[in-house]
């Protein structure tokens, strides 16, 4: 049987209970009202159909895993697509492929009863209308006073917090706060945006806490692992010159500019700057005047404490001096990613070296002398 979403609130009495027969079933459902009958034989069926599909897909995983020549107890849900993906042709569009997943990712959940056989909700936020978005919310403000007094309490003993399990932004940089529709499809509620946004209003204040770690299962319920962190994210893997040094090639991309970056290791520091329009004028760092360019540049050697360790073989084209400096940016950043330890690569994914910039200028709007600017309002 599927567990509930909600927790039932019962007493130790009721719990002692042994399980009612069919027949007391049935007179305790025709004392109810017809919407509530209704509601119940709606639930039973779903729950004897969700039944039914799942003893078919257990059936058919044994028949693929005989096909396969694999065993059916430990074959996982990226087996089963490996194994369709082999047995169907493979000009079929992703869209034609046929799918095979337990009928739980298939068929959306429904909720359990709310109420007891007298009518009474098991909910303590039933008339809420939206009650188990409600508990939740409740639950969290809930930790966000207990934390709050627990580290009122410890400053005034003189005490911090433990600089190891505070949840900075290192430990939160692989994972992202559960979004709209993911929450919508957790509590099984059709919930506002306004509603939406109050509630990561909580965790966040919850999150911002110097003590929240003290919760910190009850807020990660409510975060998303991305797959994989920075460190574990696939990187270019370096090839070799005919000199036997390391070197790794990325494009880097700002507003209309463009630029192909070539990191050699080892090196001397050398930079050689082209333009796709010039190749045959080669320039150093002087090809940029302002020192916010040059900056930009030096910053991710200096980040990953590569200055003076390795060579820069960059070609820029279109756009202008700082949309062609963001893009060498990125792409060395994205560069040197591939021969930094993994602590080093956390770092740089917190400080922003290696996010792309995918502001580009707005357009001109009708009626506007600039893509919001208006036209100067003249009394004659």
């Amino acid at each position: 049987m599927p567990v509930s979403t909600f927790p039932v609130l019962r007493s130790t009495q009721e719990e002692s209970k042994p399980a009612i027969s069919e027949s007391d079933r049935v007179k305790q459902e025709r004392k109810m009202s017809s919407a509530m009958r209704l509601y119940l034989q709606k639930k039973r069926n779903h729950d004897q159909f969700i039944t039914r599909e799942q003893a078919e897909f257990d059936i058919g995983q044994e028949h693929l895993a005989n096909m396969m020549g694999m065993d059916s107890s430990t074959m996982t849900q990226e087996d089963i697509d490996k194994s369709i993906e082999y047995l169907f042709p493979s000009g079929l569009a992703p869209e034609a492929r046929p799918i095979m997943k337990p009928p739980s990712e298939i068929f959306p959940r429904q909720k359990e009863a709310e109420f007891d056989a007298a009518g009474r909700p098991y909910q303590t936020f039933f008339y809420t209308l939206k009650p188990d978005l409600q508990r939740r919310m409740f639950n969290l403000r809930d930790s966000l006073d207990a934390v709050t007094i627990f580290g009122d309490r410890l400053r005034s003993q003189g005490k911090r917090p433990d600089p190891q399990q505070v949840l900075d932004q290192g430990k939160l940089a692989d994972s992202r706060w559960i979004n709209h529709e993911e929450l919508n499809k957790l509590t099984l509620e059709v919930i506002s945006e306004q509603d939406y946004k109050d509630f990561i209003a909580v965790l966040e204040r919850l999150l911002a806490l110097p003590f929240s770690y003290r919760v910190k299962d009850e807020i990660f319920e409510y975060r998303i692992n991305e797959g994989m962190s920075s460190s574990k994210q696939l990187f270019v893997t370096p090839e070799y010159d005919e000199e036997g040094r390391a070197f790794v090639e990325y494009e880097g991309r700002r507003k209309t500019s463009t630029a192909k970056v070539r990191v050699t290791k080892p090196g001397t520091g050398n930079l050689t700057i082209r333009h796709e329009d010039f190749p045959h004028y080669v320039e150093d760092i002087g090809y940029f005047f302002a020192l916010k360019e040059r900056m930009q540049i030096m910053y991710p050697m200096q980040f990953t404490k590569m200055l003076g360790l390795v060579d820069l073989d960059i070609t820029v084209g279109g756009g202008g001096v700082s949309g062609q400096a963001g893009a060498i940016r990125y792409a060395l950043s994205m560069g040197l990613r591939s021969f930094v330890d993994k602590s080093v690569v956390d770092d740089m994914k917190i400080s922003g070296l290696l996010t792309q910039d995918i502001r580009v200028k707005e357009r001109k709007k009708p009626g506007k002398t600039r893509a919001r600017k208006g036209y100067t309002w003249k009394r004659r």
